[in-house]
């Protein structure tokens, strides 16, 4: 038996290095230079190509090399298939301290003051603190459950919404699309974390900026396909939404040509908010590869109905 890589991308060799540490009986080959497709049991993919899955015969797990999991379904799997994605601390933590620092710069006025800087315009500004600070966090789940505890801990007013009830110590958790609206409205702040499904998708979206307090704020970690970019324009030049950081988009590179470069209100940061530590997130993948050879059951399993 073999492992497949299917990552497009530079890190591939990183990823074959780190596996052979601890499987060093175990063919790992990078796609498409594999030598025997039928022996290929077992693929760890990110971004991987259309039907990336037809070409082996005989593959039973397919493994997410992050947490994401919608770039590996650009057609409908098998059902046969197991999916699975990674759920690295470190993964979280990255996600949580780039969320605070977005909180933090809106909050300390730090854009004004760049701005400021620029004119030679000294202005205070009143400024939040933790405590007067109200976060929503849409979706709960692995990270977003982290990210919720963690500013729960430092003082900020943390409410979540998720598609199933959640029970987390000092978050007000809401549920169903009467639940959103109590989620988002009276928030300072909105932070996507959901995962990409058909529900999900264009959430982002003019009715729920409409039930957001006038200024809120917009974090978006989820997915681009979580937002409809010409609403999100709409409601900041009417002051509906008062700022975005945004760290997700449709197109990746964002082309050069697209709005939000030029609108002063819009915070673009390259995919960056939390990237997959492969020294620490390959024990999962090798305890899975593990745990397929002897039959036992997978970590991080997601649903393929569900979408996560």
């Amino acid at each position: 038996m073999s492992i497949a890589l299917l990552l497009n991308s530079a890190r591939a060799e990183e990823w074959k290095a780190e596996i052979a540490k601890h499987l060093p009986e175990v063919k790992v080959e990078i796609y498409p230079e594999i030598e025997n497709y039928e022996a290929i049991e077992f693929a760890l993919c990110w971004k991987p190509d259309v039907n990336y899955y037809t070409h082996f015969p005989n593959l039973k797990v397919i493994q997410s090399g992050g947490a994401g999991i919608d770039h590996l379904f650009p057609n409908k799997i098998p059902a046969q298939l197991h999916i699975c994605r990674i759920i690295d601390p470190m993964l979280k933590s990255d996600m949580f301290e780039h969320i605070l620092t977005c909180l933090m710069y809106a909050m300390k006025n730090f854009s004004a003051y760049t701005a400021g800087k620029k004119q030679q315009h000294w202005q205070p500004l009143v400024y939040k603190s933790n405590g007067e600070t109200s976060v929503t966090i849409l979706g709960l789940g692995e990270i977003g459950a982290y990210v919720a505890e963690r500013l729960v801990q430092l003082g900020f007013q943390v409410k979540g919404w998720s598609s199933s009830p959640k029970e987390l110590s000092g978050v007000v958790s809401f549920t169903g699309q009467e639940g959103l609206r109590s989620a988002v409205e009276n928030s300072d702040f909105v932070v996507n974390i959901l995962p990409l499904t058909d529900i999900t998708r264009g959430i982002l979206d003019r009715n729920l900026f409409n039930l957001c307090t006038r200024g809120t704020i917009l974090i978006n970690v989820g997915r681009g396909e979580h937002l409809v970019e010409n609403e999100l324009l709409e409601a900041i030049d009417k002051g509906q939404i008062g700022e975005a950081y945004l760290d997700v988009f449709h197109q990746e590179p964002l082309p050069k040509e697209h709005p939000f470069w030029s609108c002063s209100s819009i915070f673009i940061t390259p995919h960056v908010a939390s990237r997959t530590n492969i020294s620490s997130s390959v024990l999962q993948v090798v305890d899975n590869y593990k745990r397929m050879i002897q039959g036992q059951a997978l970590l991080n399993e997601v649903s393929l109905k569900k979408g996560y």
